[in-house]
């Protein structure tokens, strides 16, 4: 029986001004080496309860940005893929900041990209898939969740918003 693993993560993009802070990961990285993305990592054990947590974590871990820097801090997209043997589902946070200056970090580059040049970028296909999404469609407030689907070997992804509702259990 083929196991099925689980690797959960959050990413922020984070805004000053028009400008978004992306990392140009390292060509050495395990994940996605040489793309563009937002700031982010793996949950720990024990943050997989809280993706905020998580992002928060990896944004002070890999730019110096505090808590206390951030505003409006919204989880706006979850990403569920299955990457080989693991189904892997991201936590996408977009905020603002005032922040210029980042920290170096081992895992990429850090840059301020002009909002214009965002989809200009070499991205994982489902975050380019979810920066497309995010450009083109007015914020609903709600959560969006994006499903990787295999079209014919190509990456389709399917959105559809969370929304709360009590229909009685």
């Amino acid at each position: 029986m083929e196991e099925i693993t689980l690797t959960n993560g959050a990413v922020a993009f984070l805004r000053n001004g028009d400008k978004y802070l992306l990392m140009k990961r390292s060509a050495n990285r395990p994940v996605a080496p040489d793309v563009w993305s937002g700031v982010g990592g793996h949950m720990e054990c024990d943050e997989l309860c809280s993706p905020q947590t998580t992002c928060l974590r990896e944004v002070w871990e890999e730019s110096g940005i505090t808590v206390g820097q951030i505003r409006n801090l919204s989880l706006r997209y979850i990403i569920i893929r299955r990457y080989r043997n693991t189904i892997r589902q991201t936590y996408i946070y977009f905020g603002d900041t005032d922040a210029k200056a980042i920290d170096k970090t081992d895992e990429g580059k850090l840059h301020w990209i002009p909002e214009g040049e965002l989809l200009n970028r070499t991205y994982t296909v489902t975050f380019a898939a979810m920066l497309e999404h995010y450009m083109t469609t007015p914020d609903s407030g709600s959560v969006i969740v994006g499903v990787a689907e295999n079209d014919s070997g190509k990456c389709r992804m399917v959105w559809s918003e969370i929304e709360d509702f009590d229909v009685g259990f």
